[in-house]
C-alpha cells in the first residue's frame, strides 16, 4: 500500500451530494450467471480485444514454473536475485519493478526494492516477499506514469489507462473519500477488525485503506477517492500474480493474496452502488468517461483471470471464500454489468 497522498494531501471531503438516482432494469443482474463473480452472463458478448470487455474470456501469459536451482543467492544481491528469478517465472512481474525503479517517484521515495524487500536472510524469504515488492513497485510504475489531475494505470506494459479527475473533489477531482463506503449496507457483513487483529468474520484490510473521517481536517489513508480504490487493486492482482509464481515458496504455511483482491473487488462494487445512489456527479464520471470505465473492467477481468487460474490453491488464501460470497452477490455485480452494458455496446 502506498498512498496516493505522497504526490500532495489535500483536505478531507467535506461531504457528498445525497441525490438518488433510479434507473430502469438495474439490479436485474442473473443470479445464475458465471457464479464466480465476474458478471452476469445475459450482457455484451465477450471481446477480448476491446479494453474492458474480455471478461472470462481475458488472457495473459501465466507465470511459469521454471526452475531456479541455478540462480545463486546471497543477501549482499538479494535484489537481483530477485530480479532473476521475477525474469524465470512472472517477466510481467519484473517488468512492473523496472517500472517502478525507473519511475520519477524514485527520485524523491527511494528504491522500491530496497524500500520493501526487507528481509534478505534466505532465498525463501526473498521469494515470499516478492509480491509486496511487485505489488509496491506498481505503485510506484503508476504513480510515475501519473500527473497533474490524471491517474496512471499501467495494467501491462502494452494496456495503461490515463484517467481524469478520479480524485476526491477536496484533492481537485469528482469522486468522494472511499472511508465513506463503510456508511453502506454491505459493510454490516464484514466490518473492519479492531486495527491491528484480523479474523475470520471481519475486514483485516478496512482499518488501513477505510480508516478516518471524511469530515475532518486531519488526512488518512480513508480520505483518497476512487482512483486510490482502482489503484490498490490493480497492484493486488499483481500481488495474486506473483503469488502463484512463487507458490511454491509458501509451502506450509498460509497468505491472504485472494484475499486482497477479492476485498477490493468487493469495494470497487460497492464504490460505485454508492456513487451511484448519493452522489451523482461521482458516477457520472465512472460511468460515462469511457477511461473509467474501461481501466475498471480490465482490473475486474484480470483480477479474475488469476483468481480463476488461483482456485483450490489454499495456501494463498485465509478467509478467501467468504469475501467471495460478497463479491459474488447479485445487487452488487450488477454494478459491474452496468458498465459493461455501457462500455461493450
Amino acid at each position: 500500500m502506498l498512498a496516493l497522498g505522497l504526490l500532495g494531501c489535500g483536505s478531507a471531503i467535506a461531504g457528498t451530494g445525497c441525490a438518488t438516482e433510479v434507473r430502469e432494469g438495474f439490479g436485474d443482474s442473473d443470479p445464475n450467471g458465471s457464479g464466480d463473480g465476474s458478471g452476469s452472463s445475459d450482457g455484451p458478448p465477450a471481446n477480448p480485444e476491446q479494453p474492458g470487455c474480455a471478461q472470462d474470456e481475458y488472457t495473459e501469459t501465466l507465470p511459469t514454473k521454471a526452475s531456479l536451482a541455478d540462480l545463486l543467492f546471497s543477501s549482499a544481491t538479494a535484489n537481483d536475485y530477485l530480479l532473476d528469478a521475477l525474469e524465470l517465472r512472472f517477466p510481467l512481474g519484473k517488468a512492473i519493478v523496472a517500472g517502478g525503479l525507473s519511475s520519477s517517484l524514485a527520485q524523491t521515495q527511494g528504491n522500491c526494492i530496497d524500500r520493501f524487500l526487507s528481509d534478505k536472510s534466505s532465498a525463501n524469504a526473498v521469494l515470499r516477499q516478492a509480491t509486496t515488492v511487485v505489488h509496491e513497485c506498481g505503485h510506484f510504475y503508476d504513480l510515475g506514469e501519473a500527473s497533474g489531475k490524471s491517474s496512471a494505470f499501467v495494467i501491462r506494459p502494452d494496456l495503461k489507462f490515463t484517467c481524469k479527475t478520479g480524485d476526491t473533489t477536496s484533492r481537485g477531482g469528482k469522486t468522494f473519500a472511499r472511508s465513506l463506503i463503510k456508511g453502506d449496507g454491505h459493510y454490516a457483513k464484514r466490518k473492519a477488525c479492531a486495527s491491528g487483529t484480523a479474523g475470520k468474520d471481519c475486514d483485516m484490510y478496512a482499518p488501513i485503506y477505510l480508516d478516518g473521517n471524511a469530515t475532518d481536517s486531519k488526512f488518512d489513508s480513508g480520505d483518497q477517492g476512487y482512483n486510490s480504490v482502482l489503484e490498490e487493486a490493480a497492484q493486488y492482482v499483481n500481488s495474486l500474480a506473483t503469488a502463484l509464481a512463487f507458490q511454491d515458496a509458501y509451502s506450509g504455511s498460509k497468505a491472504s493474496e485472494r484475499d486482497g483482491i477479492l476485498t477490493f473487488l468487493w469495494y470497487i462494487e460497492r464504490y460505485l452502488a454508492m456513487a451511484r445512489t448519493e452522489n451523482p456527479a461521482a458516477y457520472e464520471l465512472l460511468s460515462e468517461d469511457a477511461c473509467w470505465r474501461q481501466a475498471t473492467l480490465s482490473v475486474w477481468d484480470r483480477g479474475w483471470f488469476y483468481l480463476r487460474e488461483t482456485t483450490g490453491m489454499t495456501n494463498l488464501g485465509i478467509n478467501d471464500a467468504a469475501i467471495e460470497a460478497l463479491v459474488s452477490t447479485p445487487e452488487l455485480t450488477a454494478e459491474i454489468d452496468a458498465l459493461r452494458n455501457l462500455e461493450c455496446k
